[in-house]
């Protein structure tokens, strides 16, 4: 009988979502044993019996000190921003133009623009993204940039600005393996001076960051951009939960993955982060396209594929 293990994180996801899924999975026919342990978890009461059958362990997050007793693990990793685009573009996948910058980089506003985005690899929540003169953009050692900055532990890279309307706006996608979860759309707070051409910075005040504690969040339905999210997952076989964030050209429709959150801190049906946005917005994450029930089966199928 193989076996299935969820990893859970207090905070990160609600433990009753990992229990009901487990719960599915063990009920779907298919010979499944399905486990919820705790990241934290050292001794584990059935780890003995596990070891002896084909087993998944499955953790949205990194995984702090379980260790699975067998078979294969697919775990939440932290992967550099440029690595992500690389892996992307490798599979066909649409992102901004970009180069990290270096002690010797600089950059034409003919090929790149007047403007473009500069942002740590490892940033997070929009921390630290601006917008600059192309003309400007220069490296910065990490010595220079203050304790706890990001700079401090990966470079800044130079990325071509895409024009996503007046106010900033993306989409993220919650994928499981490939297929979606939920959708949002996220616009700045139009308490921003807003942005009324692709290269209107001289006014000074705007804002290129959407998602913010003031941004408006709303359920999005768009087949394009979902699948395109989807598509993106398969540059990351082995993070089971991605959050894709993906841009619209305001002017030509094109779309663009801006980066994967492979470190899967993107649970927000139940995430402390997605309870906070739920509440404020008015919307229900879990009840967009039943994800409780996708998970369930995608990890049926993923369990029977993987387990060993």
């Amino acid at each position: 009988m193989p076996n299935l293990i969820l990893v859970h994180q207090n905070t990160k996801q609600a433990l009753s979502d990992l229990e009901t899924i487990a719960h599915n999975v063990a009920s779907a026919g298919a010979g499944i044993e399905a486990h919820v342990v705790d990241t934290k978890t050292l001794d584990w009461s059935h780890a003995a019996k596990v070891a002896n059958d084909a087993t998944l362990t499955v953790s949205p997050m990194p995984i702090k000190k379980f260790a699975a007793p067998r078979g294969r693990v697919c775990q939440g990793f932290e992967y550099r921003k440029c690595v992500q685009n690389e892996r992307l573009r490798a599979i066909g996948v649409p992102v901004p133009d970009w180069i990290e910058i270096g002690a010797d980089t600089t950059l034409d506003p003919e090929q790149w623009g007047p403007y473009v985005v500069v942002k740590p690899e490892l940033g997070r929540k929009g921390a630290e993204i601006r917008i600059k003169r192309t003309e400007r953009v220069r490296f910065k050692p990490e010595d220079s940039f203050p304790e706890g900055h990001p700079g401090r532990k990966a470079p800044h890279f130079a990325q071509r600005f895409i024009y996503t309307g007046p106010w900033p706006s993306n989409f993220r996608v919650v994928t499981l393996f490939g297929k979606t979860l939920m959708c949002w759309r996220c616009e700045a707070d139009h308490g921003y001076p807003a942005l009324e051409s692709r290269y209107g910075f001289d006014g000074g005040g705007v804002t290129i960051v959407s998602n913010k504690k003031t941004s408006h969040y709303s359920l999005a339905f768009d087949e394009d951009v979902m699948r395109l999210a989807e598509k993106a997952h398969a540059a990351f076989p082995d993070q089971p939960l991605l959050g894709t964030d993906v841009i619209r050209d305001a002017e030509t429709g094109e779309l663009f993955v801006l980066e994967t959150n492979p470190r899967g801190d993107t649970w927000y049906m139940s995430s402390a982060t997605g309870e906070m946005i739920q509440r404020d917005n008015g919307v229900d994450f879990m009840a967009q396209f039943n994800a409780l029930e996708i998970a369930s089966e995608v990890l049926v199928r993923k369990t029977i594929e993987l387990a060993s």
